[in-house]
């Protein structure tokens, strides 16, 4: 049996927000992708921060220390073949 992999999206409730993250996280050497949001995570069309499983932490802890909000963080399986979905 395979391991499952999961993607972690960190949620906004708007894109200054998402940016002023990315910033912060890319400031303190955290890799992450600005992403769409996945229809797995919310209903609404908007971007996510996309990293891996051992930086979140980190990047709670720093985006608290920056008083960024932030709608939470979904941990999503990673799709084997995801194909393109537009929002």
């Amino acid at each position: 049996m395979t391991e499952k992999i999961y993607n972690y999206y960190i949620l906004f409730p708007n894109h200054n927000e998402g940016l002023r993250a990315h910033k912060a996280l890319k400031a303190a050497g955290i890799k992450c992708i600005i992403a769409p949001t996945p229809r797995e995570a919310s209903t609404s069309c908007g971007i996510s921060l996309l990293l891996a499983g051992d930086c979140v932490d980190q990047a709670q802890k720093i985006i608290l220390a920056r008083g960024i909000t932030t709608l939470g963080i979904a941990k999503i399986e990673k799709k084997t073949n995801p194909g393109f979905k537009s929002c």
